[in-house]
């Protein structure tokens, strides 16, 4: 059996070459994890699926200019890092410039409730982050098509080729599975 490294420098030297399947794979390999990777990062759901798909498309658009890399996965993830980062900063000096033209200042908490509030929420969203890969595949795709995508559950059966109630089972039980591992 091939360990998850070799298989990652095999996706990778074939997207190289412009395997579509291949990028393919490695996407749906990597998605999940990354999300669950840059929501530690920023809360933004839909900013990290932006950083998320800005990556792989500069891996597809850049791939014959792409270099070996050791660890696909390693790469994978600073880059998304990166990305979230290098948008982040843009972002701030957009919004601290704003402010300063408006001289727009609030206040709503001292200092330390909000490290306190930014401590927890680093917290919760590591938990979220273990507990959601524990989920099977299946299970993550329906959650993100019902809360991310605000699919209805007869659309989520279409997508997923299993039946309404199904589809209710699957998502009840992940919606489970993360409180009871995010409370342990």
């Amino acid at each position: 059996m091939q360990s998850t490294k070799n298989v990652d420098s095999i996706l990778w030297a074939k997207v190289k070459l412009g395997d579509l399947d291949a990028f393919n794979q490695l996407y749906d390999n990597y998605v999940d994890k990354l999300y669950a990777f840059g929501i530690q990062h920023t809360n933004d759901k839909d900013y990290v699926m932006d950083c998320i798909h800005d990556l792989f498309l500069d891996i597809y658009k850049y791939r014959k200019k792409l270099s070996d890399v050791d660890n696909v996965k390693f790469y994978l993830f600073k880059s998304l890092k990166r990305k979230i980062n290098r948008k982040f900063k843009s972002k701030i000096r957009f919004f601290s410039t704003e402010d300063n033209k408006n001289e727009i200042r609030s206040v709503n908490a001292s200092v330390e409730e909000s490290i306190i509030q930014t401590e927890n929420s680093k917290e919760i969203s590591a938990k979220l982050s273990l507990a959601m890969c524990s989920l099977s595949n299946k299970q993550r795709r329906g959650l993100s098509l019902k809360f991310d995508e605000k699919k209805s559950y007869e659309e989520i059966a279409a997508i997923l080729g299993i039946s309404i109630e199904s589809v209710r089972t699957l998502i009840y039980r992940a919606v489970k599975k993360l409180r009871n591992e995010i409370e342990v």
